[in-house]
């Protein structure tokens, strides 16, 4: 029994001798007969004998549509001989075959209980015609229940595919968060295997060349491999950063000050300050939020690193600050707004995508990564572009992040 029980296989015999006691519970309790109880009751034991065959039957047979469709069948033709058996159409006989729909349609969906709920149909109208002719199929009796049959295989059926559809969409998104993370766990292993020699590379480089005299072949060569390494090495790092999960040490952080430190540090490691002009608008008043002050500065960095670049002949680059109210939530906005050349359309969608890029010596992970750190504290960001008239960056972060701290905290 351990092997099937509480599988489809074991519901699907439970149904089965629940069929069987509802009959024999019946003919046991009314009493009348059409025909000689003999008939009946061997009816009744012979239905319970294919339930004990099916007890010997292997697992998958329950898996197979063309089986299913054969249970109902032999279900329909058993309710329906117990029923012409008793004198039974004028009374609640009829109702297992309810039980048989709800079970085609929960079970095998839309189109097989539609297909079972018209089978039934057929069945049970012969079996009336059989009974008293043309007259018992104008009954009202009649005439009611024959559309409930499909009735409720259409309602059930339309449940049934509505969560069956919901059950493979958590499935599927179970299966590639484990995908996701077995390859960033992978990305990990090998970023960090990688690190360690490339330090000892760059290391070594930065020896050669306070050995080499200036204007000589050979360091003007080691200064390309050193660059090339800190480019390596910078990729390395930030797939670690992408890979391992965002470690937060909150407090409350005025985001003007964080965002101006990323600004200098920015125009400073790209040496774009005389070629792009910076615009800077604050809001009136101070925004705080609640936030690690570290890792929000990495998020704005990237975003900045990505407009300053987009304008490699130089432009302005606007910084807004401000706090808007939204569902009764308080919130800071930040808009990053470059006039570089924009991103087209198609490319869009795939922005976040990692390692996708479109910058030469761009890693594709600098957006993914402001994203991965501005959710982490409860906010995201969008982004919109023009091609030809630059791009703009949406941020918005909750005042008090992820979770309100206590009064105290605050003060």
């Amino acid at each position: 029994m351990g092997g099937w029980f509480g599988s489809r296989k074991g519901y699907v015999i439970a149904i089965q001798w629940l069929l069987v006691a509802v009959v024999a519970a019946w003919g046991a309790v009314t009493g009348a007969w059409r025909a000689s109880p003999v008939v009946f009751w061997t009816l009744v034991g012979l239905f319970a004998l294919g339930n004990i065959v099916l007890l010997r039957l292997p697992l998958h047979y329950f898996y197979q549509p063309v089986q299913w469709m054969n249970l109902f069948v032999a279900d329909s033709i058993f309710i329906g001989a117990a029923i012409y058996c008793m004198v039974g159409f004028d009374t609640a006989l009829y109702l297992p075959y309810f039980l048989i729909l709800l079970v085609a349609a929960l079970t095998r969906g839309f189109v097989t209980g539609i297909m079972v709920g018209v089978g039934v149909s057929a069945v049970y109208t012969f079996l009336v015609w059989m009974e008293g002719g043309h007259r018992e199929l104008l009954d009202t009796g009649f005439l009611i229940r024959l559309p409930f049959f499909i009735v409720i295989a259409l309602f059930t059926g339309y449940l049934a595919n509505g969560a069956r559809g919901q059950r493979e969409a958590q499935v599927s998104a179970r299966m590639l968060e484990d995908q996701v993370a077995s390859l960033q766990r992978l990305a990990a292993g090998v970023a960090h295997e990688v690190r360690n020699p490339l330090t000892a590379i760059s290391n070594n480089l930065q020896v050669l060349m306070s050995r080499m005299p200036e204007g000589v072949p050979e360091r003007t060569i080691a200064r390309e491999a050193l660059d090339q390494v800190g480019r390596m090495t910078r990729i390395v790092q930030e797939t670690l950063d992408f890979a391992k999960p965002t470690a937060l040490k909150p407090a409350w952080t005025e985001v003007g000050e964080v965002l101006d430190r990323a600004i200098r540090d920015t125009l400073a490691a790209t040496r774009a300050s005389e070629r792009v002009k910076v615009s800077r608008l604050a809001a009136p008043r101070t925004a705080s939020c609640w936030a690690d002050a570290h890792v929000l500065e990495q998020a704005f960095g990237n975003l900045l690193r990505n407009a300053v670049e987009a304008m490699p002949d130089g432009g302005r680059l606007d910084v807004e600050t401000g706090l808007e109210v939204v569902r009764g939530v308080e919130r800071i906005s930040v808009r990053i707004v470059d006039t570089g050349s924009g991103i087209p359309p198609h490319q869009l969608d795939r922005l976040f995508q990692p390692f996708y890029t479109t910058k030469e010596g761009g890693t594709g992970l600098g957006l993914g990564l402001a994203r991965k750190y501005l959710r982490a504290h409860g906010g995201d960001l969008v982004v919109v572009s023009t091609p030809g008239r630059g791009t703009e960056v949406r941020v918005h972060l909750p005042v008090s992040g992820p979770s309100l701290p206590s009064e105290s905290a605050r003060a």
